[in-house]
């Protein structure tokens, strides 16, 4: 920034003069210099001071910007541009700058857990170099999925959707990758309004987790599950279980002894991610039943799934199992609820 410092008198003199013209041409070529020497962070802020002094000298602020991204673009690494060449190639030079730059880098050795089932860690992870292997835990026991080779991307399941890690990852070699962070979506939505869609449609090319599990006969749902028509309320609670504001109404889904899922109306994905691992207690009847068959339970929610233009789904899962004899009786009124639900639920 010295150069710019040393500018600025100069810049403050012309402004004084009322020479706006001869100010904004100072501006543009400390733009340009900073751009070229890597200093994007000045180069943007001289650029949004052109704005300030006139935003009618559209010529320059126009190329400025350009310039800025296109300074941007050729500094990306080359080894790392041929790895995701398949992906920078659906992408405008601004939206794979915006890509780049929004990415951080990680190593790990070799056993190294990179993150883990349950884990709630909403990153998207572009394995560059080594290799690490996608496995899920059950009844103790560890079940591979699949071995990731550099170019691969894993972690869609909660990058995409606000859920915990429903696998692990782990190095088996030294491993080198970048990750992306799920909150840099919400600030992409002006600036790049398709690029999310785009990478979702990048990592929709490769094989999904659920598709893996469902491969190996895995059955994620340890326990029985039943639809359950009806309406049901829902109390948030602090994290020492008392209640807070008033309860509110939902549509249940299913339910199985261990836990439900329902759907609420929420419009905003950054409304319905505020809900994961919140505390909640759960007041459902089912209208076959009576009174002494309510449930009243307490949980903590363990996925949000947002679902444009339609209700978002959530999942709960009990502190403590619910009698079988319910879920059994259940079944029993109601025979043609025990096939479960074609979506995706707890």
């Amino acid at each position: 920034m010295n150069i710019v410092v040393q500018q600025e008198e100069l810049i403050q003199r012309y402004l004084d003069e009322g020479n706006r013209e001869a100010a904004i041409k100072l501006l543009f070529e400390l733009v340009t210099a900073c751009a070229k020497e890597k200093k994007f962070g000045a180069a943007k802020e001289l650029r949004d001071r052109m704005f300030e002094i006139d935003p009618m000298a559209l010529n320059e602020i126009i190329r400025s910007g350009e310039l800025i991204e296109e300074e941007k673009n050729e500094s990306i690494d080359r080894e790392h541009r041929e790895i995701w060449a398949k992906l920078y190639q659906g992408l405008s030079m601004e939206e794979a700058n915006a890509l780049f730059y929004a990415m951080r880098n990680a190593k790990y050795s070799t056993d190294g857990l990179i993150y883990s089932q349950g884990e709630w860690k909403p990153r998207l992870f572009f394995l560059n170099s080594g290799r690490a292997k996608i496995v899920y835990f059950q009844n103790g026991r560890e079940v591979l999925l699949k071995v990731l080779h550099p170019g691969q991307v894993v972690g869609e399941d909660a990058f995409f959707s606000t859920t915990n890690c429903t696998t692990s990852m782990m190095a088996l070699s030294e491993v080198d990758l970048s990750y992306l962070d799920a909150d840099h979506l919400k600030a992409w939505k002006v600036e790049y309004p398709v690029l999310e869609s785009k990478l979702f449609d990048f990592c929709s090319r490769g094989e999904r987790i659920k598709d893996l599990i469902k491969a190996r006969d895995l059955d994620r749902r340890l326990l029985k599950r039943m639809n359950a028509g009806g309406k049901a309320l829902v109390h948030l609670m602090t994290s020492s279980d008392n209640p807070v504001g008033k309860p509110f109404k939902v549509e249940m889904s299913d339910i199985s002894r261990g836990g439900v899922c329902f759907w609420v109306r929420i419009s905003k994905k950054e409304t319905a991610s505020l809900l994961l691992a919140q505390r909640v207690q759960v007041s459902y009847l089912n209208s076959l039943m009576d009174s002494s068959k309510a449930v009243n339970a307490k949980g903590i929610i363990v996925a949000v799934r947002f679902h444009p233009f339609e209700d978002c789904s959530v999942n709960v899962k009990f502190d403590t199992l619910l009698p079988a004899a319910l879920i059994d009786e259940l079944e029993r009124l109601a025979p043609e609820c025990a096939a479960g639900s074609p979506k995706e639920r707890f």
